[in-house]
């Protein structure tokens, strides 16, 4: 087995979480703002604010409990912290959370276009529901406004913002977070020409029903991975 493919399918969560972290950015889903954190125990870990998301090392990540205090690691959490803490405590069945500052996802926020299904792999995020503010989500409050919009759902996006994506584990939180973006990059593309085809309700469920697989996710994670390295 190759390098890339052992260390794709480490067990080793801060690792992974480093990995998720340095894919994002090299793929501009993330930004030097961006933050992702896992479930850690009782607590959450995740990159520090002052992170530089391409030179992430496991030293960048700061583990901190749902208020934010730090108990382990160096630096402060992103002062937008709350949006991770609130979602888990609204989510048990959530263990990874992505903040991220997308350019194709956040054009249509923009300007109060729908995000619509164009891509199969899209279809999996469902109708994803819309943060109606642009503001920095840097206080409890805000993250519970967050969580509640959020629901039982896979994503939120941000108005003029961003989008939070999340996952049972961050595999699956950051192929979804790619898949976002994808589908929101040939949604824009395709509008520029035309009105593009939007999945009938039979081809969703479809989709859903032969794509949401952890197999899947897994090969999403390591066509990511390949890149980084």
């Amino acid at each position: 087995m190759s390098q890339v493919q052992t260390s794709s399918r480490s067990n080793e969560p801060r690792q992974q979480l480093v990995d998720a972290i340095r894919m994002l950015e090299r793929a501009e889903i993330i930004d030097h703002n961006g933050h992702v954190s896992i479930r850690y125990g009782e607590n959450i870990l995740i990159n520090n604010g002052a992170a530089v998301k391409g030179l992430l090392t496991q030293d960048d990540l700061v583990e901190i409990d749902f208020d934010g205090n730090v108990i382990s690691g160096s630096g402060k959490p992103p002062l937008e912290f709350h949006i991770h803490s609130e979602v888990y405590r609204a989510r048990p069945d959530v263990q990874a959370v992505a903040h991220t500052h997308p350019k194709w996802s956040t054009f249509l926020t923009m300007v109060g276009q729908p995000y619509k299904h164009v891509y199969a792999q899209g279809v999996l995020l469902g109708d994803i529901p819309v943060m109606d503010t642009p503001l920095s989500v840097n206080t409890k409050p805000m993250g519970e406004r967050l969580a509640a919009t959020l629901g039982d759902k896979p994503a939120v996006l941000l108005k003029s913002h961003g989008v939070t994506v999340v996952g049972t584990n961050m595999i699956e939180c950051f192929a979804l977070a790619a898949y976002v973006e994808e589908n929101a990059y040939r949604q824009y593309m395709a509008m520029q020409i035309g009105d593009p085809y939007v999945f009938s309700e039979d081809e969703k469920k479809a989709c859903f029903e032969k794509l949401w697989s952890t197999s899947l996710f897994q090969k999403t994670w390591d066509h990511y991975r390949s890149k980084v390295d």
